[in-house]
């Protein structure tokens, strides 16, 4: 896990848009999770924020002909709240080792997917009877869980070390639409 905070945070350092530190005082921003903008795109899985400001990451379904691409079935890519809302491909950097998403094929329209820097978390993409959609699922307290959102808590610390309090993964219950949380603490 520290592995994927140090990538998400070290990946800061391709794009200016991602500025993690406040050199004048070496402690982090850290922003308010419960005011930050809520993104609403087209084919949207889940989105991951975190520290220190409001730029968000959207991973979506990629289809290609109408069907999930099965060279590419989850794209991800910036949207820049603190730039106007304008939307940035991830670079090759933050695609490789801290945002991008690393697949495997389970069974017709369903897959394995987990985020580069987090090999440790599974996630499921498949069709949701419930919502009628693709979703991308996880397992809380042994129940399927839908992943709207994953936020990451930085509190200080450098840009290479940074000290993370935790790492949140929102949810909701893919049975009864209730909304889940589930914190992992981050170990010292």
């Amino acid at each position: 896990m520290k592995t994927f905070v140090l990538l998400l945070v070290a990946s800061s350092l391709y794009g200016n848009h991602v500025c993690a530190q406040d050199s004048s005082n070496n402690s982090s921003k850290q922003v308010d999770k419960t005011k930050l903008p809520v993104p609403n795109e087209k084919e949207q899985l889940f989105y991951l924020q975190r520290d220190p400001n409001k730029n968000t990451v959207v991973y979506t379904l990629n289809k290609k002909d109408g069907k999930i691409d099965e060279d590419e079935p989850v794209s991800a890519y910036w949207i820049l709240y603190e730039e106007d809302g304008e939307r940035k491909d991830l670079s090759y950097i933050q695609r490789k080792f801290a945002y991008g998403i690393d697949h495997k094929k389970v069974s017709d329209n369903e897959y394995e997917i987990r985020l580069t820097s987090c090999k440790s978390i599974p996630f499921r993409l498949a069709y949701c009877p419930l919502s009628k959609q693709y979703e991308a699922f996880t397992s809380i307290n042994n129940k399927p869980a839908i992943v709207e959102r994953i936020f990451v808590r930085i509190n200080g610390g450098s840009l290479f070390k940074p000290n993370v309090d935790y790492i949140e993964l929102i949810c909701k219950d893919s049975q009864s639409g209730q909304k889940l949380k589930h914190m992992i603490p981050m170990d010292e």
